[in-house]
């Protein structure tokens, strides 16, 4: 989307204050400008107890009101969570749309959102976010009232306009419902399968997507914006060793992520907990990276997924003139890879570290068949394993070299024994 509304950005500090803070204000730059805003000017504020009235002190208000009438900016972006009223008397001082960071963030997954499972669950967390908010709107929302003792008409509205979110959000939940049984469809024929999957997780904009189209030579759809891909995507690849595996993307993660957000997209990121092996990409040429680390690792643990084989993907080393050194918890807790997805530097790397992770759920199985056998075996070790090698022998046999996953060995020695 192309950028067409310049504002400025409000970046409030609260305790304990830090010194460095310009990760964070790129990150909300950032925010902005995925969601189709520029931002002209940032004017940092610390707050240690926010105002009622404004949340900011009435001197910063006024000086945001000079610089307003100084810069006419489309819009004044706020970093942290206000009140309606808050919003409400901002916005009569400044004369212009006052928005939050979580306000913007769910812009940017509407925008973003293009399956109709993906549209459902965006709605539905705007309309829970909208529904969070209306309390506040009271003032707003009942500037006439009644006699006393009577209910005026401005309570009516509000109730009115609960009523109307609640249904809409009822009836989004029964749709979203629906849409899900064919993602269940898509599980269960995953686990029949009994393929093996690799999940693809990280901090927003890390390159996931690209990393999926390196790997998989697909063409999901990535960009270099925040949550370009809301929608899991899965892929199969052939990884040595190991045969197909199913290769899934999710969606990215971001410090202060809107509550409302994870809980509409909480059944896609746990989607990760079935996965044999994680891949977490981290951009490694954003000064940040640590941090996106550890925002990363504390979601995988709120969905219980902390456990499971990770392998750290550092990705984007193109950008680098020399290799970072980790910090201690990240080099000495995973196996870690660097790469360059969009590149494609260190990928067989990256599948030699998978081909590891996945090692001790399959086996190297010798068998010998008749001809006619061949391509049932072949068949039957789809997303199972696969034939390695096989040579005709001279009795008319087949000797076959695969290597098979160990939970369908026994089905595999029974088929063969049957035939």
């Amino acid at each position: 989307m192309k950028d067409n509304r310049s504002g400025i950005l409000v970046f409030v500090e609260r305790p304990p204050f830090s010194e460095s803070s310009e990760s964070l204000v790129e990150e909300t730059i950032e925010i902005a400008r995925s969601a189709g805003r520029s931002i002209a000017l940032v004017v940092p504020c610390r707050v240690r107890t926010p105002f009622p009235r404004y949340y900011l002190s009435k001197g910063k208000v006024e000086e945001i009101r000079e610089l307003v009438a100084a810069h006419a900016p489309d819009f004044v972006l706020i970093n942290v969570e206000i009140t309606p009223s808050q919003q409400r008397n901002l916005e009569e001082v400044w004369g212009i749309p006052v928005c939050t960071k979580q306000a913007v963030i769910h812009e940017i997954f509407a925008q973003r959102a293009r399956t109709a499972q993906g549209k459902i669950k965006v709605e539905l967390a705007r309309l829970r976010y909208e529904l969070s908010r209306l309390t506040g709107k009271g003032t707003e929302l009942s500037r006439t009232g009644g006699g006393i003792g009577t209910r005026g008409p401005g309570e009516q509205k509000i109730e009115v306009e609960r009523r109307k979110i609640k249904d809409r959000i009822a009836f989004l939940t029964r749709e979203l419902r629906r849409t899900e049984q064919q993602t269940f469809t898509q599980k269960s024929l995953r686990r029949k399968l009994g393929a093996l999957q690799v999940a693809i997780v990280g901090y927003t904009n890390a390159g996931k997507s690209t990393l999926m189209n390196a790997l998989t030579g697909s063409r999901v759809y990535a960009e270099a914006r925040m949550f370009a891909t809301l929608d899991p995507t899965s892929r199969r690849l052939f990884v040595p060793g190991i045969g197909d595996v199913i290769l899934i993307d999710t969606v990215g993660f971001i410090r202060e992520m809107p509550e409302t957000l994870k809980d509409a997209f909480r059944s896609t990121l746990e989607e990760v907990k079935e996965a044999d092996v994680i891949l977490e990409v981290i951009d490694v040429a954003d000064p940040d990276y640590v941090n996106h680390f550890r925002v990363v690792s504390e979601t995988l643990r709120e969905i219980g997924a902390e456990n499971l084989p990770k392998i750290l993907v550092l990705n984007k080393v193109d950008l680098l003139e020399e290799l970072p050194l980790l910090e201690y918890d990240m080099r000495t807790a995973h196996p870690y890879v660097f790469v360059s997805a969009k590149k494609k530097i260190g990928l067989d790397r990256l599948l030699e570290a998978i081909a590891q992770a996945l090692q001790p759920k399959v086996a190297e199985v010798h068998l010998e068949v008749a001809p006619e056998q061949l391509p049932l075996v072949r068949q039957r070790l789809s997303f199972r394993g696969y034939i390695r090698h096989f040579e005709p022998l001279e009795n008319g046999r087949i000797a076959l070299d695969c290597v098979v996953q160990r939970e369908f060995l026994a089905r595999l020695h029974t088929l063969v024994v049957s035939r």
